[in-house]
């Protein structure tokens, strides 16, 4: 589902100044509070708008406000939000209205959910959001037009104030705070209520309680103390309501000193509210360079998927919109900088075949003149370019503006959709300008980084493949040499049934060392492995080729029991060869003279849920160091001497995970080592 945007002409209300320097001033500590930071924006209207209208609710996440909202706040980080919260300080605005305004919605839904618990309704906190969002229509209306204030002077009655917004802004202050209440995905009991807020009394007696929850709520927390409305609705009495509108007024003086806004109960004197400087309202020059040095410390350690997300987030907090797509030339064509993040995208500007060339196309002249430029081709009908137009609908809009950024010797655009040529003021299209840049020049880097790493990688592999080449060279002489030999040796005891099917076996291992060898050297064209093989014939062929070697002749004993008959496993033949060996090797190198080696399978079994073939090989040598035991399958240096390398176990493991299999291993101080594997049932064809 696609990020809502806010409408034609509507701003987001700013928070209240004085809260807006409390969360400056939390956020100037090294590890943010951000618990504290949540509970400071939970209790202002438009600090908690914003924060849901960056990431609408999920109904399947339950847990209470306050932790929805801190969430959101870590997501968003530090840098971002100094960023947007001096930038709120800067918007137009009748700054005592939108002040009185964020009171009353204080005051509003702290008497919403003292009636709520009055009422026994279930989810006071429910109530309390639906209380404080309720003047958000009248804030956004505010903040969108300088004279609103003039507009609601001129109006005698509730009826007629709203039937002059919807001429003005095709919307009322009731549907717009239900309206943005849909877009943050709030419950549906809350955008009704917000939505019957200029119902009759009869409509709300007949409706959800919350509605008349919030217009009781109404009642006792504006100028006009409709006491006994309030009682109608809430069937309290009129002590019940006094004495809690008596209580709402302390806690909410209360909630308001926490943020430093407002006088103490029963107190006439101001209050200050700090004695530093004040940070929202910055000269016009240090608000700019503090804005830009935030954002660029948003996106200087962020990655590039990351930097997407900042971008996204920064674009819906600042200004409520959506992200624009960036472009970078390559070649002629222009294209999303970065295709991996955003593929649907990237594939259908690609196919759009925009060229820095095109004479009709305003993003390819911003692109070109490295000027901001807007455009408006309309949603039904293409203008003079197509391609502007595809553009423009792709991002919802009806218009678009194009951003140039330049970034370590490459340029791009961004471009954003807009629907009409007011819509931005040249403020906020230079704060514009300075995200795109920013987020541009951090996936720049990142691609930049990823070229030098990619040729590191491929100078490291064309050094290592002609090293392993020359070994391959060298090593295959004596190789074919030692296979000749077995030849004729062969040839000549060909009477020697015996003997022949060992040289047979030696001259297989033979032909499997330099098929490693090859694999090694040339990876690319290096044989496919069947991947299935077949354990018992396998085991034997190595007692065949090593037990005199590793055992006999040292003086040990290997003993196969492995019945004949048993299924394939899925797991290639040499990746098995190499398991079994390297275990083989290990116990004959730990076993004293007449110590012995058991290789055994019970056969086939269950193992996680998966037939698989169990094979055993028990010792009964002086065991594992407990440190050894403690890291088995880890690299580690060996304590055999100089031509083992420690790694053994660990090929062992990896090549067992390959396959998905596994193995558990047991040890006693001199009492053996044993291990199991089970590895998964080759599948019929």
């Amino acid at each position: 589902m696609s990020l809502p945007v806010l409408p034609c002409r509507m701003h987001r209300p700013s928070p209240h100044p004085n809260a807006a320097e409390a969360l400056l001033r939390l956020m100037e500590a090294t590890d943010t509070p951000w618990d504290t930071v949540a509970e400071h924006a939970g209790r202002d209207a438009a600090l908690c708008f914003a924060l849901l209208w960056l990431q609408p609710l999920d109904t399947a996440d339950t847990r209470p406000l306050q932790a929805l909202l801190a969430d959101r706040l870590r997501r968003v980080g530090a840098p971002l939000l100094r960023a947007w919260l001096l930038h709120t300080g800067a918007q137009p605005g009748d700054l005592e209205i939108m002040k009185a305004l964020n009171h009353q919605a204080l005051l509003t839904a702290e008497c919403a959910m003292h009636l709520a618990i009055e009422k026994h309704y279930p989810r006071p906190e429910e109530a309390f959001l639906t209380g404080l969002w309720s003047p958000l229509g009248q804030m956004s209306l505010h903040a969108s037009s300088p004279d609103y204030a003039q507009l609601r002077a001129q109006c005698a009655t509730p009826e007629a104030l709203r039937a002059r917004e919807r001429q003005r802004f095709d919307t009322d202050h009731i549907a717009l705070s239900a309206n943005l209440a849909q877009h943050c995905r709030l419950p549906p009991q809350v955008i009704d209520a917000l939505a019957l807020a200029g119902a009759t009394e009869e409509q709300l007696q007949g409706g959800h309680p919350l509605a008349a929850i919030l217009r009781a709520a109404q009642c006792l927390s504006d100028d006009t103390q409709r006491l006994d409305e309030a009682q109608r609705l809430s069937g309290l009495s009129k002590e019940a309501l006094l004495s809690l509108q008596t209580d709402v007024d302390y806690l909410s003086c209360q909630g308001l000193q926490s943020l430093g806004i407002g006088q103490p109960a029963g107190s006439s004197a101001v209050v200050p509210t700090n004695t530093g400087p004040d940070y929202p309202r910055l000269p016009a020059h240090w608000r700019r360079v503090t804005i830009d040095g935030l954002i660029q410390a948003a996106f200087n350690t962020a990655s590039a998927e990351i930097a997407l997300r900042q971008l996204q987030d920064a674009f819906r907090l600042l200004f409520g919109k959506r992200s624009p797509i960036l472009l970078h030339a390559n070649n002629e064509a222009l294209q999303v900088l970065d295709p991996a993040h955003d593929t649907a995208r990237a594939t259908a500007v690609a196919e759009l075949d925009l060229r820095l060339s095109d004479e009709t196309s305003v993003v390819a002249l911003a692109m070109r003149t490295q000027t901001s430029t807007s455009h408006f081709p309309g949603r039904d009908v293409p203008g003079r370019s197509t391609r502007d137009w595809h553009i423009a609908r792709w991002l919802d809009s009806a218009g678009i503006l194009c951003l140039p950024w330049q970034a370590d010797g490459e340029r791009g655009v961004g471009v954003l959709g807009i629907d009409e040529s007011l819509d931005i003021a040249p403020d906020e299209q230079s704060l514009m300008l300075s995200l795109v840049s920013h987020a541009a020049a951090c996936q720049v880097r990142h691609a930049q980084r990823q070229a030098a790493d990619a040729q590191l990688l491929a100078t490291a592999r064309a050094e290592h493949l002609a090293k392993a080449r020359r070994i391959t060279h060298e090593v295959n002489s004596p190789l074919t040499v030692i296979k000749s030999y077995l030849g004729i040796i062969s040839q000549r005891d060909s009477a020697d049934t015996a003997l022949v099917g060992e040289l047979s076996q030696v001259s297989k291992e033979i032909d499997r060392i330099g098929a490693l060898l090859r694999r090694m050297s040339d990876p690319d064209t290096a044989e496919v492995a069947a991947p299935t093989a077949e354990l018992g014939e396998l085991v034997r062929q190595l007692q065949q080729v090593y037990g005199d070697a590793l055992f006999s002749s040292r003086k040990r004993e290997l003993d196969v029991r492995i019945p004949r008959g048993l299924p394939a496993v899925a797991m290639p033949a040499s990746a098995l060869k190499q398991v079994v060996l390297n275990l083989m090797r290990n116990a004959a190198e730990a076993l004293p003279e007449g110590g012995r080696l058991s290789i055994s399978s019970p056969g086939v079994l269950m193992a996680d849920g998966v037939p698989s073939l169990e094979l055993r090989l028990v010792d009964n040598g002086p065991g594992l160091p407990d440190a050894r035991l403690g890291r088995l399958f880890s690299p580690q240096p060996s304590q055999k001497g100089e031509a083992h390398q420690g790694i053994g176990l660990s090929i062992v493991n990896d090549l067992l995970r390959q396959s998905g299999a596994y193995t558990l291993c047991r040890s006693q101080k001199d009492a053996g080592t044993s291990f199991q594997i089970f590895i998964p049932l080759a599948r019929n064809p």
